[in-house]
């Protein structure tokens, strides 16, 4: 049977008198599987497996469709960080598809899962599903109560993405519009927007307000195409007071879908309504965006997440398990703030992970078990990361020859990218000072160390290089 043909039996399963219940269920059932399949193709096979595989279908009916698992920690994954992921591909083969619940398993119920706090979900989600744009609604991401101001750990790497979004709030103003926040997949833009969304609609339930991801909008701009209601695409989206579009960079190189948005973003910034968007580069930096949208985007306020240090990585693991309640030695949240550097998001699936191990085999919670269970995500931060690799990331980063990383030459030029990758082969290897130094044409170890002091004492205070040491360790980790 077909796609087409199954999509078919799903619209209409009410008037087929000579399909049974268990026929259709069977039916649905198989759709879900090959949903899954979709989904693989656009995330990691470990990630995949570990949270989306997992989940059964359960039941489908007006409108909802309804997943299973037996383990709470998969269920809060898949709601929290894969919701959008799986709504998007769920909504081709289920056409009416309005929400998805996630349940547990049970030997005597499914309970439904929900990771919010039990007196603020009821107050959250009468004001965040008040508004009243169905055709809109219906596909906008739902607030999380776990994404609030109360719970974004504040520090200089976030301090101005956090302000401006707590001023957009304070003084409901247009001071900042649009307001752009971007910065490196996990580090918490998700995060404000949820924030920003909840805290507007407690104080100011009548607002309407639209959050959805920029994949979102254009599923739902070619979805009015073809049931030809542009015209009421149109109308509703100009008739909403905020508009947040979290991952703007999945519009680029979609011609018709920039041109629409284009003219909806002028049309709200006409009408001095609010304009909310996040990205994973600056607007001058998103080269498949249209130059006028990059203008326009770039007209407001733009602030950027900068790399997270050690001390803010921590306080979002005392935040996190203070929240959770879990029971986690310091020593072991110090390990995991050492090792996890990258983003916020593998820092809290590293913590995730070293507590489903307790839960799930008993196993103490200790440094040894820790570096057993976080081995991966050590190594691969340490895979090909050699001095050498450094030093060619850094001249190529500058411009600069590589034989300029091991010269004499001490022109400022040369002289400051020579100490960053000293900096960096000290930050990212296990080398010790002379060893360094030896790497970098013979040099003593104590000009090691008074690159490395130097540095970090300029990270203090230049925002540009805590810029280039945080797009250097993305180049040397990642590539």
């Amino acid at each position: 049977m077909s796609d087409v043909e199954i999509n078919s039996n799903l619209e209409g399963k009410n008037k087929q008198d000579t399909k049974n219940t268990n026929e259709i269920f069977l039916i649905q059932k198989i759709q879900w599987e090959k949903i899954k399949t979709l989904i693989s193709k656009n995330i990691k096979d470990i990630f995949w497996r570990a949270w989306i595989n997992p989940l059964k279908f359960e039941k489908y009916e007006k409108g909802i469709l309804h997943l299973s698992t037996d383990s709470q920690i998969i269920c809060n994954r898949a709601e929290n960080q894969y919701y959008e992921t799986i709504f998007f591909e769920a909504s081709n083969s289920f056409k009416s598809l309005k929400k998805i619940q996630f349940h547990i398993e049970s030997s005597k119920n499914k309970e439904n899962i929900s990771l919010k706090n039990k007196v603020k979900k009821v107050k959250i989600d009468q004001h965040t599903n008040s508004n009243d744009l169905s055709f809109i609604d219906s596909v906008s991401i739902k607030t999380n109560s776990k994404y609030s101001f109360d719970n974004f750990v504040v520090g200089d790497a976030n301090q101005m993405p956090y302000a401006a979004s707590k001023r957009i709030c304070d003084q409901n103003s247009l001071t900042y519009n649009p307001l752009f926040i971007h910065g490196n997949v996990g580090m918490g833009k998700t995060h404000l927007l949820n924030a920003i969304a909840i805290d507007l609609k407690l104080n100011i339930p009548n607002l309407k307000i639209v959050m959805m991801s920029a994949e979102r909008f254009m599923y739902q701009f070619i979805k009015s195409i073809r049931l030809k209601e542009t015209i009421k695409f149109k109308d509703q989206f100009r008739s909403i007071d905020i508009l947040m579009i979290d991952d703007i960079q999945f519009i680029g190189g979609k011609e018709s879908t920039q041109e629409e948005f284009f003219y909806t973003f002028n049309d709200l910034i006409n009408q001095g309504k609010q304009i909310i968007i996040s990205s994973n580069k600056s607007p001058v930096d998103l080269l498949s965006l249209d130059e006028r949208l990059k203008s326009r985007l770039s007209g407001g306020l733009v602030v950027d997440f900068l790399p997270t240090n050690y001390e803010l990585r921590l306080k979002i693991l005392e935040k996190k398990v203070d929240v959770l309640n879990f029971k986690v030695p310091i020593d072991v949240l110090q390990f995991i703030a050492n090792n996890i550097v990258n983003n916020i998001r593998e820092l809290e699936g590293a913590l995730n992970r070293i507590w489903a191990n307790y839960e799930l085999t008993g196993k103490k919670i200790n440094i040894e078990n820790s570096t057993n269970l976080l081995s991966d995500l050590i190594s691969a931060r340490e895979k090909n990361i050699s001095i050498d690799n450094i030093q060619k990331k850094v001249s190529s980063y500058y411009n600069l020859a590589l034989s300029d990383m091991t010269s004499s030459r001490r022109s400022i030029n040369i002289a400051r990218p020579r100490q960053i990758a000293m900096y960096l082969s000290k930050g990212l290897t296990s080398y010790s000072y002379p060893e360094i130094g030896k790497a970098f044409g013979g040099k003593d170890h104590t000009t090691v160390i008074h690159a490395v002091k130097k540095i970090e004492t300029m990270l203090e205070i230049d925002e540009k290089l805590k810029k280039h040491i945080f797009e250097l360790k993305e180049i040397i980790l990642t590539r």
